[in-house]
């Protein structure tokens, strides 16, 4: 064989290594882009398993509500890259959520109220999964950056098949949410709806603990802690605060002749008649035994007597349970100088004791500026104990 016919064969040989080895590799390659598939399934199993658990972790670090609210979305929101978000919760035998957390939506927004067989929350709930809703220009709240969403992804919450409310993840633009997402969401919806039931619970004991058993109003504990807020209040809006401190007179006699139950009723009935007499924003609290009292902010003297004097007016002309009728006797005090906003209370029953020796059914104010065991006060209209008619 000469050396022409050598070459050719090797050659062929060669080229057909060549076909194998390209062969060989492409399934090679196959094989490996399966095997990286695999792989990323898992590694995303993985970090979202992860994020799960971080999520979890986050929102499970508070018993306070508005921080597992927040959280949660915050949450939520950034998984979808949503440029607001909000958080709703179902009311109480209400068919209506109302927004309790959100971010970047501007002071007031538009749709602080969901109703469920609305849209964009109907939709959702129906299926009882995320889904991306088109939002109707009535219903879009403001964004801070400026402007209003016209999508909307919304994400039910549930326990145990109870809707306990709905994230709202507003979009820039329409999008089809993979499976993955979905499940992504519904994860960590699930581990906010955990969340959030045990800081409801939490809220309630801590609600019962501040709240007066008999009367249902706020009580000793929880007046303090009024106080100390609308002190603080009053000192950063250079305001003036009252402080009114209420006595049932001769209530001692109404327990003494006509049992501890009757007189249960009859601190029922007056803690009525004070929530009703006084306005909206009024604190009233039960102080302890037949005493009560009340937080005025925003309230001169001249204002928290003109109060006084009708409440004290309102509680005279009732009739309480047994027949009986009753007075109240009222001490106050009232300044716009925060260096004497700690003293109110001291000085408000200082004033309630000078209207009991003053003779009951009376209102008496503190002297702000005189020594506090050296004040003056004004009696109005002093009676005595008048009993059943």
């Amino acid at each position: 064989m000469d050396l022409a016919a050598v070459l050719l064969v090797t050659s062929g040989l060669l080229v057909f290594a060549f076909l194998l080895l390209t062969v060989s590799l492409m399934r090679l390659r196959g094989t490996t882009r399966e095997l990286q598939a695999a792989l990323d399934d898992e590694s995303g199993a993985r970090d979202r398993a992860a994020l799960l658990l971080a999520i979890a972790s986050a929102v499970n670090s508070s018993l306070a509500l508005e921080e597992v609210l927040n959280v949660a979305l915050t949450h939520a929101g950034r998984i979808m890259g949503a440029v607001a978000g909000a958080m709703y919760l179902v009311q109480q035998g209400k068919a209506e959520m109302h927004r309790d957390a959100e971010y970047n939506l501007t002071p007031r927004a538009r749709g602080a109220v969901r109703k469920l067989d609305e849209e964009p929350v109907r939709s959702a709930i129906a299926a009882m999964r995320p889904l991306v809703v088109k939002l109707d220009e009535r219903m879009a709240p403001g964004i801070e950056g400026g402007g209003h969403p016209q999508h909307v992804l919304v994400v039910p919450v549930q326990r145990s098949g109870q809707l306990m409310g709905a994230m709202e993840l507003y979009l820039n633009a329409w999008r089809e949410l993979t499976e993955d997402q979905a499940d992504l969401l519904n994860g960590v919806a699930s581990e906010a709806a955990i969340a959030i039931r045990h800081a409801q619970l939490f809220q309630a004991q801590e609600e019962n603990a501040l709240t007066d058993e008999l009367t249902k109003l706020p009580n000793r504990r929880a007046l303090a802690q009024r106080f100390l807020q609308e002190m603080n209040r009053a000192r950063r809006h250079h305001n003036a605060i009252a402080f009114m401190m209420i006595d049932l007179d001769h209530f001692k006699q109404v327990n003494d002749t006509y049992g501890h139950l009757n007189g249960d009723a009859v601190l029922a009935e007056l803690a009525s008649i004070l929530v009703t007499g006084a306005r909206e924003s009024d604190v009233c609290a039960r102080y302890g035994g037949e005493e009560f009292g009340m937080i005025l902010h925003e309230t001169t003297e001249a204002g928290a007597r003109t109060l006084a004097e009708r409440i004290r007016s309102k509680v005279a002309a009732a009739t309480f349970p047994g027949g009986l009728k009753l007075t109240i006797s009222i001490g106050l005090a009232a300044t716009d100088e925060p260096a004497l906003f700690t003293t109110l209370m001291e000085r408000a029953d200082q004033a309630l004791y000078a209207a009991k020796q003053g003779g009951r059914n009376q209102v008496r104010v503190a002297d702000m500026n005189a020594p506090a065991k050296q004040q003056q006060h004004a009696p109005s209209e002093p009676t005595s104990f008048i009993g059943p008619r």
